[in-house]
């Protein structure tokens, strides 16, 4: 197996023979021994590094498993640059992955690995030799972690959700999440989008869907990510303008996002509750759809009061007439489709009873009727 020495050796000192001449001696003969690398540290010669190993390659196939992990397990590994071989032989040893740090140097060295060896991220399946290992190191790639964000979200669900899967066993993590909700509220960035301009955040352009992130994505990358997916999905197939009666592109992915959290996930529904707030805007009704509450409050379980109908806020559309200021989520391609396809129907009101089931009625008193039947024990 390698061998390696570290100890120090002290020059001797003699008063008849020069103590300079000695010493270059003793460096020309240990170097020719085996070409050692030397460093002088005050009156000490110290060994740094060596090459005069002797090998063994039945080493260099034995396989090796961390304690705790199984053949479905990655080794996690950062090599950062100005890491020596060694400093490299250690993380793995550290790792589980190598037995010592010499021999793993003593094999790149005889393998002529050395400077095929990347700086970067790995992540190393078990169980492995060295002589796997190396060529593993002489290729660093960017792992990506599978992130599924799904539709009807706010801005700070989706921070939470990729801080959380990026920071799990994440040496290379770059994403900070008050960092992407600062970024959120940009207008360098709101206004990369022309029917954003004037707008407050990117609440209702950060697509819903799955995506593979970088590990080593920061908050920029991912917001790109999100919103430039918005832009191939949304924009580029549904015409570039969306556009339903009177509404402007921002008004429509506004009632998207009401449409997304008011009606279930069948698509008709969603069109029939659609046509429904698109003639109570029309006409001048009240919205008075409770996810604007529960938006404002960032609690989609918020149970709404009295009190919350009677306060005069931006979002309460018991009050105020019209779209809310902004989106209330991030809806997905079946809600924004809807609100730009609405079901023609008679009804003025809905609600969903306690059995999840959508529930019409074409006057008040038929509403009063389904609250009383639908809702009450």
């Amino acid at each position: 197996m390698a061998s390696y020495s570290t100890e120090k050796i002290r020059p001797q000192k003699s008063g008849k023979k020069g103590p300079i001449i000695l010493l270059g001696l003793l460096i020309l003969i240990l170097a020719l021994a085996g070409g050692t690398v030397f460093a002088l540290d005050s009156f000490n010669i110290v060994k740094i590094q060596s090459y005069s190993c002797y090998w063994d390659y039945g080493h260099a196939t034995e396989k090796l498993t961390p304690e705790g992990m199984t053949e479905q397990d990655k080794v996690p590994l950062l090599i950062e640059s100005g890491d020596t071989v060694v400093r490299i032989g250690q993380k793995l040893q550290e790792k589980g992955l190598v037995s010592s740090p010499e021999y793993f140097a003593c094999y790149v060295k005889k393998t002529s690995a050395g400077e095929k060896i990347q700086a970067g991220y790995f992540e190393l399946p078990v169980p492995i030799s060295v002589e796997q290992l190396v060529p593993l190191l002489q290729t660093a790639k960017v792992p990506s972690i599978r992130i599924t964000i799904k539709e009807g979200l706010r801005l700070d669900e989706i921070a939470d959700i990729v801080d959380a899967a990026l920071s799990e066993s994440n040496p290379i993590k770059a994403f900070n999440k008050e960092e992407f909700l600062a970024l959120t509220v940009d207008t360098t960035v709101i206004e990369n989008f022309d029917f954003m301009k004037g707008k407050s955040s990117l609440e209702g352009i950060l697509f819903p869907d799955t995506y593979d992130i970088p590990k080593n994505a920061d908050s920029k990358a991912v917001i790109d990510l999100l919103t430039s997916t918005f832009q191939r999905k949304v924009l580029n197939q549904l015409g570039g303008t969306l556009s339903v009666q009177t509404l402007s592109t921002y008004d429509v992915i506004t009632l998207a996002s009401i449409i997304e959290k008011e009606a279930g996930s069948n698509f008709e529904e969603k069109q029939m509750v659609a046509d429904i707030l698109l003639r109570r805007l029309r006409d001048g009704w009240l919205l008075q759809v409770d996810a604007t509450f529960m938006y404002e409050h960032k609690d989609w379980k918020h149970v709404i009061t009295v009190q919350d109908k009677a306060t005069n806020t931006p979002y309460n559309t018991y009050l105020r007439k019209g779209l809310p200021p902004t989106p209330i989520n991030n809806p997905g391609l079946d809600s924004i489709r809807a609100a730009l396809t609405p079901k023609s129907n008679q009804y003025w009101y809905y609600l969903h009873g306690t059995d999840g089931q959508i529930r019409y009625g074409v006057t008040y008193d038929d509403h009063l009727r389904n609250i009383s039947t639908y809702l009450r024990p």
